[in-house]
């Protein structure tokens, strides 16, 4: 649910710059609008929107800041940040990407999708976790991976968005300031007394490429190993996931780095055979629970009207 009051009409202009095009998204701490530059109407931008009076939408400011310093392929660039002249609302004006989300497109696949295709995605995101986590002299933990989060573009490739919960890697804290993540794919360490690193966003990723092969379950619910949900996967895939969900840190796979060596393994494990045959036997497996059900429902209709 919203927690800001933040409304922008189409046509109005930001700085005498940016002309607002259209609202494309909206979270409890802000809204994204879809702008355009006043001189040159081919290039856009998406502008995220924050109301500075809500303390958590503060953290936009954050976000700016971190992103400013950022430089990779998989990250959107950054053009301006500035404050409404009542210093109400901050403004981040960011690169718009041009796709769609991962959430869209599994949603669009009836929440199926091959493995190979999954590991390409999680292969992107260890490369960009890779240089976040070891950016000099403060890695980044972005804290926010899920599948609303990850764009990805018409040629194939990803781009991770939204750092409005990422923070700097302080070595001398104890835990976190704010415990706070997405419930589904969040570490334990988000919600507890322990300060949240590296690891945390490698928990993250096992969750996301769980939900992903098992039809959009979520690993804390399901307490199954992948494998129980879909088979026929790599043993490299299987073993990475196992190994990125453990509860304590110490035991997961520690760097991106050997996430990717995982992932790039069960690509080519991957029995090219299965592939389709997977697929088919998913639907099939789907239209015939769903004309279970329906037979039921009929069946419950008439007899309660014979009673």
């Amino acid at each position: 649910m919203a927690k800001h009051n933040i409304h922008i009409e189409d046509g109005e202009v930001l700085k005498d710059r940016y002309q607002i095009i259209s609202k494309i998204g909206s979270g409890g701490m802000s809204v994204v609008y879809l702008a355009k530059e006043v001189m040159n109407e081919d290039r856009l931008w998406a502008i995220k929107v924050a109301d500075m009076e809500n303390r958590i939408s503060k953290r936009l400011f954050s976000e700016a800041k971190i992103l400013s310093e950022l430089d990779h392929p998989a990250l959107p660039k950054i053009a301006d940040f500035f404050s409404s002249n009542d210093e109400r609302y901050f403004y981040l004006v960011q690169e718009y990407v041009k796709g769609e989300s991962l959430y869209e497109i599994f949603e669009q696949n009836d929440s199926l999708l091959e493995e190979a295709t999954i590991a390409d995605i999680g292969i992107q995101l260890c490369d960009v976790l890779q240089y976040l986590h070891t950016l000099k002299p403060t890695p980044i933990i972005y804290r926010d991976i899920k599948p609303a989060n990850i764009m990805i573009t018409h040629d194939g490739h990803m781009k991770l968005i939204d750092f409005g919960i990422a923070r700097k890697y302080v070595h001398e804290k104890v835990k976190d300031t704010l415990q706070i993540g997405t419930v589904g794919f969040a570490a334990p360490e988000q919600f507890e007394k322990r300060q949240s690193d590296t690891r945390t966003d490698l928990f993250s990723l096992g969750a996301l490429l769980y939900y992903l092969l098992t039809g959009g379950r979520y690993v804390y619910i399901a307490q199954k190993p992948v494998q129980a949900f879909r088979q026929h996967l790599s043993k490299s895939m299987k073993k990475c996931i196992r190994l990125l969900v453990k509860t304590n840190p110490e035991e997961r796979i520690q760097t991106a780095e050997e996430v990717k060596e995982y992932l790039l393994a069960a690509k080519v494990e991957i029995p090219t055979s299965n592939s389709l045959s997977n697929r088919k036997s998913w639907l099939i497996t789907k239209y015939i629970v769903s004309i279970l059900f329906f037979i039921g429902v009929i069946l419950y209709i008439v007899i309660d009207q014979l009673k």
